[in-house]
């Protein structure tokens, strides 16, 4: 599991995540630019940027071609949702001026699915949210409609009810 790191409010991207941000940016990347993207922006030792290439590749997000004597990198489709998702979490966690409404996510979502609940609650944490009760998460900005995308995608949207409300009661936010 990777750590994460918050800098002025801000959650400061994995090796991974960096990766695959710099390679959404590029069309084919030679090792030797990907060293240096994620040397400028994260000062990553060149062994985190190796290590993290080998996990994407086993977990299929981005493949390698050797040319002649570089090592290429490109993202495979499930890489481009995976770095979609960790950009929308990266601007999700930007600090921003709080409008007043709280974003409320309530769930109930079967046993049969139980996979699909852990991985929602994780990721309601990785994009800022607190928890109210079991299922019940609030947030306070503006959720994006990639948010709602990236549920529905998975099939957890239909067993999810979001909200606005500009008072919360009794709850330790």
């Amino acid at each position: 599991m990777s750590k994460k790191i918050i800098l002025n409010g801000v959650r400061k991207p994995s090796a991974a995540e960096l990766v695959l941000l710099a390679l959404k940016k590029t069309v084919d990347c030679p090792f030797e630019i990907l060293m240096e993207y994620s040397r400028i922006r994260n000062q990553l030792r060149p062994e985190f940027v190796r290590i993290a290439a080998n996990r994407l590749k086993k977990r299929n997000l981005i493949q390698m071609e050797r040319r002649g004597r570089q090592i290429f990198f490109t993202l495979t489709e499930e890489g481009e949702k995976e770095a979609e998702k960790i950009m929308l979490k990266l601007e999700m966690t930007k600090s921003k001026p709080w409008d007043g409404k709280w974003r409320i996510i309530v769930f109930d979502v079967p046993e049969k699915l139980r996979g699909k609940r852990d991985l929602l609650r994780r990721e309601l944490i990785n994009f800022g949210f607190k928890q109210l009760q079991k299922s019940v998460w609030a947030y306070p900005h503006h959720l994006p409609q990639e948010f709602t995308d990236l549920w529905e995608e998975t099939g957890i949207l239909k067993h999810c009810i979001i909200f606005e409300t500009n008072k919360i009661e009794n709850a330790k936010i």
